[in-house]
């Protein structure tokens, strides 16, 4: 399967290698997924990140929320399975959140990384 490629914004690239395709489409669906908002998509609003809901909340245990965040990358298309997850709270009054996920993809093994704030 082929993608379109997301430039360092997060917008489409629209010139030059604009599909991406293996271990860095699979990377780019995770950083996708992660981005999304649970409720945000309106076709699905089943789907997305818990973000508010069991992520980012005050009274939230951290095994809560690596629950939340492995289920979400690993039922990536294409990942077959999460090898390490690694949770950062750089600032925890200002509720951000730095996620780096190590996952082996039909592909080979590939590292994302998403900050959340």
């Amino acid at each position: 399967m082929t993608v379109r490629k997301l430039d360092e914004n997060g917008d489409i690239v629209t010139s030059g290698g604009m599909f991406i395709s293996e271990a860095e489409e699979i990377a780019q669906t995770i950083s996708t997924r992660l981005r999304l908002f649970l409720g945000e998509y309106f076709r699905n609003v089943q789907d997305g990140t818990p973000w508010f809901e069991q992520i980012l909340g005050e009274n939230v245990n951290m095994s809560a929320r690596e629950a939340a965040l492995r289920n979400r990358i690993a039922n990536t298309p294409g990942v077959i399975r999460l090898i390490a997850l690694s949770l950062n709270f750089p600032d925890v009054n200002a509720r951000t959140l730095t996620v780096t996920a190590s996952v082996l993809t039909q592909y080979g093994p590939v590292t994302v990384t998403e900050n959340n704030g």
